[in-house]
């Protein structure tokens, strides 16, 4: 899967969880979860499995940690699609 289909996948999550606008056009890779796209812990957690269950992938929590832009969650997002593939 392409940098820019995990992009739109994830925003398309985040705009469920906090029934947001965000979009390819309209958000950068550097913003920040919780300055510019103002999602607050809990969220991140509804994000996280969300995202998990429509790529059939695990994050283990400790790659979680030190997660502070949508690019983070990117590369942690494309990383797992490499080692482990989706069926």
């Amino acid at each position: 899967m392409s940098n820019e289909k995990i992009f739109a996948l994830i925003l398309e999550v985040i705009n469920e969880v906090q029934n947001t606008a965000f979009s390819i056009e309209n958000v950068e890779p550097d913003y920040y979860l919780g300055g510019e796209l103002g999602i607050d812990s809990r969220e991140m957690l509804e994000i996280w499995y969300e995202i998990e269950k429509r790529l059939s992938v695990k994050v283990h929590d400790y790659d979680k940690r030190d997660v502070y832009t949508l690019k983070d969650v990117i590369d942690i997002f494309e990383k797992q699609l490499v080692v482990e593939p989706a069926h």
